[in-house]
């Protein structure tokens, strides 16, 4: 394998020669000592090489204090060992090590990010390396080349070396392996940079299943963890616990603390999406407190961003708010800006929602800024959707306007039809009040996104504001139909909703057996504790033989009888608890439908249009476009006297489904008394609300109600009037109506101050 060609030192210096193997050789294997003192030793060898001009020996001590001070995190004396070493190398024509050596101030370079030295280096050393021909040092070059890519963001072509590499590194032995398995570690940190999801778990099975072969428990628990988070971005929830499992009962059988913190964060994250939340916050506060105490930043930073996200899942925002702002307070070049743009992005969402518009958008600007810098137009895309969101709620539409267009913008340029979609359809029904043509052009562009991908929730939000649209423009036919899809299309996401609950159910299960089979290794650990304790004292093996023996049998007779019977009461419990909950929602909604329904007309009744209106005026600030109707069918009293009271309460059945028929989905239509309908219109100004009351007033003089007409007048009011109660704001609408009879009935009327100098006004049937 190697050329070398020792120059054998004089007599005289044999003891300094045998004194610098000796360090040489308890800096390389004596891991236990500090990394400080290994490095003492390798420069007391590399000093007496110097000493009786040993090249050899030289080259050996600079090759070593290579690797020790890369381990230091020293790169200037790195890069400065390995370029020594190799140039010794050179001159002894020992190729091998000359290329192992070169590769490593290789590496160093690219560490500290001097690509182009780096670059400029590989071209020298490839030709070395193809021409000497052995396998090894060709491996660890084109490793090298794929990490110089690597670290430029050059990821495909980072695999395309790394590929190669492997290709190269097919030696039996451990060191050779070790190499093997850490590239594929690394291709598969390179296919998830790309977001090739498949790719990146099933490189980090291999990478696994190298390191179980070689038995080294460190890497195996370290790429278990990874690999779970493989499979959660899978959507394999199941399997991505398992693995995490299975990486913090490794962890427990090592010292390898910060690799145990990130196992225990990424076991919180599956356990998060399972809905398992308090056993997440457990496990995340554990790797949490451990960040505390070594006071590092970074995952002080990423454990609290966690901790956020599971408090918001449980809607306890203030809680969420807290930990998002711990991350923000930290110092900002401790922090990954990935994971500051994070805490700023939720913390911005938080205080949107709760309407602190002024904090939301300086934060949103602030992880927008971050988004932009680093490149990521991806989540750049939703810091500009959140912004349109801000201005839009504080009616400031022309900013809302040009922050949906940059949002849908730069998610048309990643062709990210998902973040396409997101921004649509809100923009979208921003534009209903303002460009009809427009917010429906973007309507059914979401509408053609949501379909082709399969995203049933926003297909339906889709619907919903056609539908709004289409009825807002007088296109009634095309509003029905996108109605009657809309209602089928909510009982599928039902049945969807139904089936992820029964799917999350039999994951929590899992996790538990899980638990349970991860607590009776723990017990067996402790069993192979009391059997080589029974080993080294032959005075007492018969006893604690017995004693193993019957805690064996007793364990696994009553793990398994404990695991089958709770996994068959778990099952049984979550069918029938299902099944109940299906049974008991179903006969809620009839209760419920029932209670709210006038048994005649099927309007609301009286109780729930009182009830909607004192929670809309209970809202802080009032709403600020708000309009209500009251609408009275002309000559009622006429009708039963004529006709009776059967024909007479078809008539009103007949015109409470037409005034149904004429409203949105929002809207309350509820039978006030008698012949008398109220209709409440929220988020509608009065020029609308006006438009709404002709479209009835003219629809119900257009029909015939058991070959009868049959006309109706309408009062309209807005809370724009300044009405401080829901009773003010139905006394306007009855003034309105009131004068629309006086009028001479089949009229329409909006309330003005003039009308509320009427006193008492008699209603005319």
């Amino acid at each position: 394998m190697s050329n070398a060609q020792q120059v054998a030192p004089p007599s005289q210096d044999k003891n300094l020669s045998q004194q610098a193997n000796t360090l040489l050789s308890k800096a390389r294997v004596s891991e236990k000592n500090s990394l400080q003192l290994r490095i003492e030793w390798a420069n007391k060898a590399l000093q007496l090489s110097e000493n009786f001009e040993d090249l050899t020996i030289n080259a050996q001590a600079h090759f070593l204090l290579g690797k020790l001070t890369s381990q230091a995190l020293d790169n200037d004396a790195t890069q400065q060992h390995f370029l020594k070493a190799s140039k010794i190398y050179q001159q002894l024509n020992d190729t091998e090590n000359y290329v192992l050596s070169y590769a490593g101030f290789i590496n160093a370079l690219i560490e500290s990010k001097q690509f182009t030295q780096a670059d400029t280096a590989i071209k020298k050393l490839v030709p070395a390396a193809f021409q000497h021909g052995e396998a090894l040092p060709i491996g660890i070059i084109l490793n090298a080349r794929g990490d110089s890519y690597y670290e430029q963001n050059k990821y495909d072509l980072a695999i395309v070396q790394y590929l190669m590499a492997v290709e190269y590194l097919t030696g039996d032995d451990a060191s050779t392996q070790r190499l093997n398995g850490r590239i594929l570690v690394k291709i598969a940190q390179a296919y998830k940079r790309l977001k090739a999801r498949e790719k990146t778990a099933e490189y980090y099975q291999k990478a696994l299943a190298v390191f179980t072969d070689l038995n080294d428990t460190r890497s195996m628990a370290r790429t278990l963890n990874t690999l779970a988070e493989a499979e959660r971005y899978l959507g394999h929830l199941v399997l991505a616990l398992d693995f995490a499992l299975r990486s913090l009962s490794l962890h427990n059988q090592i010292d390898d603390a910060d690799g145990q913190a990130k196992a225990l964060m990424g076991a919180g994250i599956i356990y998060r999406h399972i809905g398992r939340y308090e056993q997440s916050l457990k496990l995340i506060l554990q790797a949490h407190k451990y960040y505390k105490q070594i006071n590092d930043a970074t995952g002080i930073a990423k454990t609290s961003n966690q901790i956020g996200h599971i408090y918001f899942r449980l809607e306890q925002f203030d809680q969420a708010h807290s930990f998002f702002m711990l991350t923000i307070s930290l110092a900002e070049n401790n922090v990954a800006p990935k994971t500051l743009a994070t805490a700023l992005r939720e913390s911005a969402i938080i205080d949107w929602s709760k309407g602190n518009y002024t904090s939301a958008l300086e934060l949103a600007q602030k992880a927008d800024t971050i988004y932009r810098e680093s490149g990521d137009r991806e989540m750049q895309s939703v810091t500009q959707r959140i912004l349109a969101n801000v201005y839009r709620d504080q009616n400031n539409l022309s900013k809302a306007h040009f922050h949906y267009q940059a949002s849908l913008s730069l998610a048309t340029e990643i062709s990210s039809e998902f973040y396409q979609v997101k921004t649509l359809i809100p923009f979208a029904a921003m534009l209903i009040e303002t460009n009809i043509e427009e917010a429906i052009d973007r309507l059914k562009t979401s509408l053609t996104l949501s379909l082709k991908n399969g995203y049933k929730d926003y297909t339906l939000e889709s619907y919903r504001y056609l539908r709004l649209a289409e009825k807002s423009r007088g296109n009634i036919a095309a509003s029905l139909e996108y109605a009657e899809k809309e209602i089928a299309l909510t009982e599928l996401i039902q049945e969807d909703i139904n089936n992820n609950e029964l799917a999350l159910e039999k994951a929590k299960l899992h996790s538990l057996r899980l638990e349970i089979e991860l607590e009776t290794l723990r017990e067996k650990t402790k069993l192979d504790k009391l059997e080589l304790a029974r080993k080294n004292n032959e005075i007492e093996i018969a006893q604690q033989s017995n004693e193993i023996a019957e805690l064996q049998l007793i364990k696994n007779r009553y793990a398994s009888v404990a695991l089958a019977l709770a996994l068959a009461v778990c099952l049984i419990l979550v069918v029938l608890t299902y099944r109940r909950f299906v049974v008991s929602t179903k006969e809620n909604q009839e209760l419920d439908y029932l209670a709210t329904r006038d048994p005649l007309t099927n309007c609301f009744n009286r109780r729930v249009l009182f009830d909607s209106m004192e929670r809309d005026f209970a809202k802080s600030p009032l709403p600020v476009e708000y309009c209500v109707l009251m609408i009275d069918i002309d000559h009622f009293k006429a009708i039963n006297d004529n006709y009776g009271h059967t024909i007479g309460d078809s008539v009103l059945c007949n015109v409470a489904n037409t005034l149904q028929n004429c409203v949105r989905q929002d809207d309350v239509v509820a039978r006030f008394g008698g012949e008398e309908f109220c209709i409440l219109l929220p988020n509608t100004i009065s020029q609308q609300a006006l438009h709404i009351a002709e479209t009835m007033r003219k629809a119900v003089q257009d029909s015939r109600f058991e070959s009868i007409e049959v006309t109706c007048s309408v009062g309209v009011t807005s809370i724009r009037f300044k009405a401080q109660t829901p009773s003010e704001l139905i006394v306007q609408a009855d003034l309105a109506l009131f004068e629309s009879k006086s009028l001479g009935r089949n009229k329409v009327t909006l309330w003005n101050e003039s009308l509320a100098e009427a006193q008492d006004p008699v209603r005319k049937s």
